[in-house]
């Protein structure tokens, strides 16, 4: 259920003892609401700074510890959601140490934003969950990625009308919008940096994905459907509210400028982007 932890343990065990059973994963939202009710800023500097409620590292954490051991009583392959926290990295890499069938995944945001960067501006494309935490949970869960803890790049991409944002920062929804904007921040931020490789860049935005969710690796060979993404990764894009296909353009990172642009989409064999403009319904 995105966007709520599992409250029960006795439920998360049984659903793990089932699930056991098939060659599939549980993908959890952690979170322990009886800790972050009400919370819509991490708690630290900027819940002190801003004078809004804060929401806990722990109340993540301890979930995923939670659902860490669930796993390892039930045998039953892991998958935590959305990681924010550096000790939240710290938790997956150990369970994998011991051999446990634990995964991860991280969005661009809580790698290279902070809650340091929530000013009183109030920029409510900011607020997300799990919220913005620390930079040195951001350099952590970096790293976390560079190592191969973290096996997934995603977005957790949340639009929202401009008048569900445009609002005061208690009542504006949670998320921002990330499928445009991930691969250009992944390449200008890790790549660029030599913090990752492009193969470590296509296994965690590409092939550990679909091997998580058991679905069939893609092949680049005659006969096959493509499904490709061809990016250019030294082309510069700022970007701006006119830079999104979405009707959204409630992005974290507007005014930044990045390098990497997709080029041209293939998807189930469909030319959908073609020299980077979107083909309605897409060409064979």
């Amino acid at each position: 259920d995105d966007g709520h932890g599992v409250q029960s343990a006795g439920m998360m065990r049984t659903v793990m003892e089932y699930v056991s059973q098939f060659d599939r994963v549980v993908a959890a939202h952690c979170e322990i609401e009886s800790i972050s009710a009400g919370g819509v800023v991490n708690e630290g500097r900027a819940s002190t700074r801003l004078g809004m409620f804060g929401w806990p590292a722990l109340g993540e954490e301890l979930e995923i510890s939670r659902d860490i051991d669930l796993c390892r009583l039930t045998g039953c392959p892991l998958h935590i959601c959305h990681i924010s926290t550096g000790r939240g990295a710290e938790l997956v890499r150990a369970a994998k140490q011991e051999g446990l069938p634990v995964t991860a995944e991280v969005c661009p945001h809580h790698l290279f934003l902070s809650e340091d960067d929530i000013t009183d501006t109030y920029n409510t494309n900011l607020k997300m969950n799990p919220p913005l935490r620390t930079s040195e949970d951001a350099l952590a869960l970096q790293a976390a990625v560079a190592d191969g803890t973290v096996d997934c790049i995603v977005t957790d991409h949340a639009p929202h009308a401009a008048h569900e944002k445009d609002c005061e920062w208690e009542i504006s929804y949670f998320g921002c919008i990330g499928l445009e904007t991930s691969l250009p921040l992944m390449i200008t931020n890790m790549v660029r940096t030599n913090k990752l490789s492009y193969t470590g860049l296509v296994r965690a935005m590409a092939v550990n994905p679909r091997r998580i969710l058991r679905l069939e690796p893609v092949k680049i060979a005659a006969g096959y459907k493509a499904d490709l993404t061809l990016f250019d990764p030294e082309k510069k894009v700022q970007i701006t509210t006119e830079y999104f296909e979405s009707k959204s353009k409630n992005s974290a990172f507007i005014g930044a400028e990045l390098y990497g642009v997709a080029t041209d989409v293939f998807v189930d064999g469909k030319r959908v982007l073609a020299n980077e403009i979107v083909v309605p319904g897409g060409e064979k």
